[in-house]
């Protein structure tokens, strides 16, 4: 009877110890996180907000070629009473077009927002543009906008998609 229960024993050991080894080598597989890439929102807002300043100046200097490189090769602007423009080339002929008109146009940017992931961003704000019509009378419209960012290989920022949104004209009282 004596041997009967060591061998019952044994017998467990011997096949709780592949069972062990099994979880132990499993365990040891297990990969430590990754570590997580540096924080670099903060600079990457600063970057975007200089880099909207910069095209608000270019656009107001009537500069097509230069305005267009601030955005992606495949972007989409989505512009008051016009259709969807589509990628870069297709942009620089709507600037071209558009800039024809002499306008005025500055940018007030309110918010700039940068993913955690670092790869997109956002921005939005107001803006006024002015043009005068063939007699010389001055028509102002304010709107507002959004503009995402996405970075590039370079770790320069560009924009991918682009809208502006005109405001209503102010009713008189």
């Amino acid at each position: 009877m004596v041997f009967s229960q060591n061998y019952q024993r044994i017998k467990y050991l011997l096949l709780l110890t592949p069972v062990v080894a099994l979880i132990l080598a499993l365990a040891g597989c297990q990969q430590p996180p990754a570590p997580q890439a540096p924080d670099t929102r903060a600079a990457d807002e600063t970057a975007i907000r200089a880099a909207e300043a910069e095209m608000a100046k270019v656009v107001g200097a009537l500069d097509a070629a230069k305005a267009v490189s601030f955005y992606t090769d495949d972007v989409v602007v989505m512009a008051v009473d016009a259709p969807v423009v589509q990628g870069k080339e297709n942009m620089q002929k709507y600037f071209e077009t558009w800039m024809k008109e002499k306008p005025e146009f500055s940018v007030n940017t309110a918010k700039a927002e940068v993913a955690r992931s670092g790869d997109l961003a956002y921005t939005w704000g107001t803006g006024k543009m002015s043009v005068k019509d063939k007699k010389g009378k001055v028509a102002e419209t304010t709107f507002k906008y959004v503009s995402v960012w996405k970075k590039q290989a370079d770790g320069g920022w560009k924009i991918v998609v682009d809208t502006m949104i005109p405001d209503p004209p102010e009713t008189k009282k």
